[in-house]
This record gives structure tokens, C-alpha cells and sequence, in this order.
């Protein structure tokens, strides 16, 4: 009968296991980066721009991106806003959060006070209150218009908080 030669598995087996252990080390990379992305990828944003955030007081400018804030009066304990014709009334207690919002970029920027944040005394967190923010800004056409560069706009935001909170910091965000 004729001979065969054999064929030398034994060097197909090594690399077959060699590429497998590299496939199961990148697989499990790649699954630990989901992980640790999902598990703490929102607190490394986070603390990333709590480092380049600027701080500022009342009527001292900051900047976020291409706006330029300014806040000039913060007025806590207001009951309602409005007229005859159209009347909100707070839940708690209105503030009212007088700004100036400058464009200092080279492109047109949207304003919007659902992205501004106020913070109270125990680091609580509170929301704009959009539809009081149009009663107080019956003059001005401040929210959600693009405003080119060099412009300004004043106006305020509006929040709803609880009657004994207070307002100690404000997060404005471009």
C-alpha cells in the first residue's frame, strides 16, 4: 500500500490556540471598557468639566463655550408672574435670575434655559421653569434664538423651588 505522509498538526493546533487567546484577551478588553464606561463614563465627563468650569459671582462674567454670561440680580420669593391674560402661579416660590448672554464665538449660538441648573442650599438641583420664563420675558425674545456673534441678549430664567429653599449657585451651560 502506499505511504502517506502525515501532516504536521501539531503547528496548525499552536496557532489555532495562539489566535484564540488573543480573540478571548481583546473580547475581554473591549467588554471591560463597556463596563467601565457605562459603570463611570458619566462621573469622568462630569468631573472633567467640573475642572474647566469657570466660576464667577454676581455681575462678573463666565464663559461656556461661545456664550458669555452675566448675572446681574437673583429676586427669590415670588408668588406668580404674569397678568390678567396669562397668570402662572408657583408651586413653591419663584426665582428670577436676571442675565445678560453674550455670544463671543465666531458662529451663531442657541441660548436655552433648560440647560442652566440651580443648585440650593444642600446641593439640591433645580430645573428652569420654561413656561413661567415666557411670562417673565414678555419684552425680550431671549430663549432658543440664535444669537450671532458679538450680540447680547437679557433676560431671565425662571425656577420653581420649594417656599423655604434658596438659590446658591447657578450652572449655565451654552
Amino acid at each position: 500500500p502506499p505511504i502517506h505522509p502525515q501532516k504536521d498538526t501539531s503547528r496548525n493546533t499552536r496557532l489555532a490556540i495562539l489566535l484564540a487567546a488573543v480573540a478571548a484577551v481583546l473580547l475581554c478588553g473591549c467588554v471591560s471598557a463597556v463596563v467601565v464606561t457605562a459603570a463611570f463614563g458619566r462621573t469622568i465627563i462630569d468631573n472633567v468639566r467640573e475642572r474647566n468650569r469657570e466660576t464667577g459671582r454676581l455681575n462678573e462674567p463666565v464663559r461656556d463655550g461661545p456664550l458669555e454670561f452675566r448675572v446681574s440680580r437673583v429676586d427669590c420669593g415670588v408668588p406668580d408672574l404674569g397678568d390678567s391674560f396669562a397668570y402662572q402661579a408657583a408651586v413653591g416660590q419663584f426665582c428670577l435670575v436676571e442675565m445678560n448672554v453674550r455670544n463671543v464665538g465666531d458662529e451663531p449660538a442657541t441660548f436655552s434655559d433648560q440647560h442652566q441648573r440651580a443648585y440650593g442650599e444642600h446641593d439640591e438641583q433645580f430645573a428652569a421653569d420654561s413656561g413661567a420664563g415666557v411670562l417673565a420675558n414678555a419684552q425680550q425674545q431671549i430663549f432658543l434664538n440664535k444669537i450671532n456673534p458679538g450680540n447680547q441678549v437679557t433676560g431671565i430664567v425662571v425656577y420653581d423651588i420649594p417656599p423655604d429653599a434658596s438659590i446658591v449657585k447657578i450652572e449655565l451651560r451654552a
